[in-house]
This record gives structure tokens, C-alpha cells and sequence, in this order.
């Protein structure tokens, strides 16, 4: 017997739907704009209990927002996308799985974690559905429930079309961010062009037209003024291979992988910027003996990350000490290299900037503001991502985490 389809079912969801979707406010952060997703997700669904969104960050699948669980321990949740329970059905639209937690090892983390987060349910029905960007997966949403054996057919079907509508919503917030991404970097190069190149490029004219218009100039005070014009060029040569940089960066797709001794590398980065460090600044360098040496990348953008961290670090710090740390996670099969100085530090109010191309905290040093959107931009082509802490008069501190095998997250 055919089995009667509730339409009415269907219309009072997806009005319902169209109500809360119409609270989201575009401006948001990624973090409030998933949990706002999320809450009607579970309100729309009746058997949801509770849920979590994940999401790919670079090498990683992390969990992002949770609904009903403890936030701390779901802040810890994450795991290479390779080692994902979905990563086998990624072009699934809707996959219905039971104590999905038992799927993964009892030795690993995420185990030990999702354990603890549902410590008096044993019994998990869950419902997974895929969220988009424009073509590509970008993550999941999971929703939960402890006393059913099965999620209702109708409810699957629900959580399908949310899931479609929800990926075009996250498809237009990406776009709208990259759009005011692009705005504000237009902005920022039209500025730096009429400034920032300006002035070394006024330096240089002004030098050559004093030599011209004193023609009883004697040659050292001629080599003198000619110095000035070298420098000015050189200082002008410096922005503009900066601004040649990261223009490549943002049309490169081709990755240079190979194995590299990292301890090694470091050592060379070190020892090409060392001899620029005050005589009281430590450089300390701690690589320990029981993790790996071996890394899977592009070595030249590694590199290229390293000198810039490290340099504006021996840069900015007058006295005390520049430290780097690395360390190995098990887990996510990442290296995890942590830069520290003893340095200005840099106001929290700034700390969200300073990834922006041409932003340049310091105007009384040398430099085109780029360094560290280079950086940035190096990281999310290796899969990594990078934190930063600073504090005033005390230090700062960058934690950039790199995964170990990089070809297996790009074939």
C-alpha cells in the first residue's frame, strides 16, 4: 500500500524554515551565523536532541558550534579529514548512523572526547546532512537523539532540504565576506600605492634633482646623496616584490611537495636571521628528541612563513628572548611550531588586523604591511592555520600548526 504523503507536513517546515532564516544577520561571525543554522535545524526537526556543525578547516574536520553538549570539550573535537567517519560518504546528501562514536578507535582522542560529551547516552541515533560552498563540501551538520530507534522518514527529508537551503545561505555569507575582503584590499592597494610607493620613489627624485641643480658638488658629498638614492631604491625594490608575492599568491594552485628534514630547515631560517638579533636577545630553539623530523610539504612556502615570523620577531624585540618550540600532535598528525618573544606585544584591538594586507602596526619601521598577509596566505594553501597572542609590554606569540603528510590532503 502506497504510503500517504503528509504535504501539509512539509509546508509548515519549510515556512517555518523561511521565518528563521530571515533572523540571520549577514554580518555576523562564522561561529554565530553556524549556531543560529544549527538551533533551527534542531527546532525544525522533532526528534532532534541535540547537534553540532562541522566543519573542514584546511587538514582538519573541527567541530564549530554544538547545541546540548559541553562547549569546552566540544572546542577539542577534531580529527584529519582523512580519518573522518564521513570522509567515505562526502557526496552523500543524508546519512542516518547509530553510536556514530563507536566508529572511531578507543584510543584516540576523539573518542576519549565524545565519550565524555555523551557519558549517559547509550543509545545515539544520528542524522547527517552536507553543507555546501558553491560545489564543495565544506562540512556537516549532526543532529542527535537518544530514545528513538530511527529518525522518521519525513524528518530526513526536512533536514535534506534545510541542508540545501542552509548551503546556499553559507554559500552567499562566504561570497559576501570575500566580496568585502576584495573591497577592502582595493581600497588598502590604492592607498599604498599613493603613499607607500610614493615616497621612496619623492626621495629619489628629489636626491637626483639636487645633484643636477648643484653642479659644484664635490664627489663625496655627490657618492653621499647617491647612497641615499640606493637605499631609497632598494627600500621601493622591497615593496614591490612584496606586492609581486602576494599577487602570485592569490593565483597560485601549484603545490612543490617534497620530504624535508623541519628541524634542518628551521636551523637555516635561524641562521640567516640570527645575526640581525640585539645582542640582548636568546634566541632559543627546542626541537625535541621523540618526534618526528620528517615533514611532507612545499619547503619553499614553509620557509617563506618561518623567515617572516621569525624575522619580524628578532625585529621588534630589544632585549630578552626569541623562542621557537615544536611540537607534534598524535591526533591530527600536524606539527606545531610556536614563536615567542619578548617584544612590544601588540594592542588587542589590533590582533584581528593584522592578517589584513598592507596593515603596518609600526609606522616608524621599514616595510610594505604585507609580510604577514603573505604568511596567511602560505598557511591556508599548506592546509595549516595560525594563531596569535600578544600583550602589551610583555610579548607575543605565534602557534602555527602545519599538517605532516600534505599530499595525501591534495591528490
Amino acid at each position: 500500500m502506497k504510503r500517504q504523503v503528509n504535504y501539509d507536513f512539509y509546508i509548515e517546515n519549510l515556512q517555518e524554515m523561511a521565518q528563521l532564516f530571515q533572523q540571520i544577520n549577514w554580518d555576523e561571525s562564522e561561529k554565530d551565523f553556524l549556531d543560529k543554522l544549527l538551533k533551527i535545524a534542531i527546532k525544525i526537526i522533532p526528534e532532534a536532541e541535540c547537534g553540532s556543525i562541522w566543519l573542514i578547516k584546511g587538514a582538519l574536520y573541527k567541530a564549530i558550534v554544538g547545541e546540548g553538549y559541553n562547549q569546552e570539550l566540544l572546542s577539542k573535537m577534531e580529527v584529519p579529514v582523512s580519518d573522518a567517519f564521513v570522509s567515505k560518504y562526502m557526496n552523500s546528501d543524508i546519512l542516518e548512523v547509530k553510536n556514530i562514536i563507536d566508529y572511531n578507535t578507543p584510543e584516540t582522542d576523539l573518542y576519549k572526547i565524545s565519550k565524555m560529551m555523551h557519558k549517559k547516552n547509550n543509545n545515539m541515533v544520528t542524522l547527517i546532512a552536507t553543507l555546501k560552498n558553491g560545489d564543495q563540501v565544506a562540512g556537516h551538520i549532526y543532529i542527535d537523539s537518544f530514545h528513538i530507534e530511527s529518525f522518521d522518514e519525513g524528518s530526513k527529508k526536512i533536514l535534506e532540504m534545510f541542508s540545501h537551503l542552509a548551503s546556499t545561505f553559507l554559500t552567499l555569507k562566504f561570497l559576501r565576506d570575500a566580496e568585502r575582503e576584495s573591497a577592502e584590499l582595493n581600497a588598502n592597494y590604492l592607498s599604498f600605492i599613493s603613499h607607500e610607493l610614493r615616497t621612496p620613489l619623492t626621495a629619489i627624485i628629489g636626491f637626483a634633482e639636487t645633484i643636477l641643480a648643484n653642479k659644484d658638488m664635490t664627489k663625496k658629498e655627490i657618492i653621499n646623496i647617491v647612497k641615499k638614492i640606493l637605499l631609497s631604491a632598494k627600500h621601493m625594490n622591497s615593496l614591490i616584490e612584496d606586492i609581486s608575492t602576494f599577487n602570485k599568491l592569490n593565483r597560485e594552485t601549484t603545490l612543490h611537495l617534497e620530504k624535508v628534514n623541519l628541524k634542518k630547515l628551521i636551523y637555516e631560517v635561524l641562521s640567516i636571521l640570527e645575526v640581525s638579533a640585539s645582542p640582548n636577545v636568546e634566541i632559543v630553539f627546542n626541537y625535541p628528541t621523540d618526534i618526528p623530523t620528517e615533514i611532507e610539504t612545499d619547503s619553499t612556502k614553509l620557509k617563506q612563513i618561518l623567515m617572516n615570523i621569525i624575522e619580524n620577531a628578532i625585529k621588534y624585540t630589544n632585549q630578552g628572548y626569541v623562542r621557537i618550540d615544536v611540537n607534534y600532535e598524535n591526533n591530527t598528525k600536524h606539527f606545531i611550531i610556536t614563536i615567542q618573544d619578548t617584544g612590544p606585544g601588540i594592542p588587542e584591538e589590533e590582533l584581528k588586523d593584522i592578517f589584513k594586507p598592507f596593515l603596518r602596526l609600526a609606522k616608524d619601521k621599514p616595510g610594505s604591511g604585507l609580510g604577514l598577509a603573505i604568511v596567511k596566505k602560505n598557511i591556508e594553501i599548506l592546509k595549516g592555520d595560525i594563531e596569535v597572542e600578544s600583550k602589551l609590554s610583555v610579548g607575543t606569540t605565534f602557534k602555527i600548526r602545519v599538517p605532516a603528510f600534505l599530499s595525501s590532503l591534495v591528490n
